[in-house]
């Protein structure tokens, strides 16, 4: 399994700055000489690391190795820390290197509750000294990561009928849900997935369908309109920005979805539901 690889690598904070609902950066690529994460908690921006590129906003965080450029632009007035970060080998007895199991680019946090306490608590100490804010900070960062090891394994689920926990689910479909998961709201390929398994998009498919109940196309807009309810919600982004940061090419597409499943409009929701 993925999740206990990568939770057997942590996160050492060297490095914390907390940014508030800063405008543009200061350069648009950087080269930083070890791992640094930028962990969003309102705004939005564009990144490009390598051939990994997209839009990152609240519950995501933004990984990038050392000396590799990382180009990004601000969407929206950005709230974010930033971390320099060295990766401990916790269990000491992992064959895999730190490059090859921590992924670069964006990675998403399903448990949005647990990350937004997690930042309230980290801004409580924003203005100790740094030899005590950064003990602090390197705790939650790690949660943080956990949160995203978490994930790994127990998704978010459209709902319980449709997916159900069985221990004896096929471990090809788990690695499907994965990887599903992990590129939700990217341009996520479902052909190239399952070429990636080994098998044809129609197997995909059926076989997805026997283990979890959902095609692995409607578990993907689940996934995608849950982050887009939460965004309406939560934040203050046009319906087009938040297409962007949930995987889909402009807002009508997010509108058409978004009517099909939850039987109105973005903008509507938006307006019903919050406080």
């Amino acid at each position: 399994m993925l999740k206990p690889l990568l939770s057997g690598f942590m996160p050492q904070v060297e490095l914390a700055i907390y940014w508030e609902k800063k405008p543009r950066f200061l350069f648009y690529e950087d080269i930083y000489k070890v791992w640094v994460m930028f962990a969003v908690e309102s705004g939005s921006f564009y990144y490009e690391i390598g051939d990994k590129k997209g839009s990152a906003t609240f519950g995501d965080l933004v990984l990038c190795p050392p000396n590799t450029p990382f180009r990004r632009v601000i969407n929206a007035p950005l709230t974010f820390y930033f971390f320099e970060l060295n990766w401990v080998d916790t269990e000491q007895s992992s064959s895999h290197r730190v490059e090859e199991m921590i992924p670069a680019g964006k990675v998403s946090l399903l448990d949005t509750m647990r990350l937004t306490q997690n930042y309230a608590m980290m801004k409580k100490w924003r203005s100790w000294p740094l030899s005590v804010r950064l003990p602090r900070y390197n705790h939650y960062c790690q949660d943080i990561w956990l949160l995203y090891c978490d994930g790994l394994e127990e998704g978010m689920l459209p709902t319980e009928a449709e997916l159900t926990r069985d221990p004896d689910r096929d471990p090809l479909m788990q690695e499907a849900q994965r990887r599903i998961q992990q590129q939700a709201f990217s341009a996520l390929n479902l052909k190239q997935i399952a070429s990636d398994l080994g098998i044809t998009q129609v197997h995909l498919s059926k076989k997805f369908s026997a283990s979890f109940g959902v095609t692995p196309l409607r578990y993907l807009t689940s996934l995608r309109l849950n982050k887009a309810k939460m965004l309406l919600l939560e934040t203050n982004m046009t319906i087009e920005q938040i297409s962007e940061c949930c995987g889909y090419q402009n807002g009508f597409y997010l509108n058409r979805v978004f009517v099909k499943y939850e039987h109105t409009t973005p903008s509507r929701y938006r307006h019903t539901h919050r406080m």
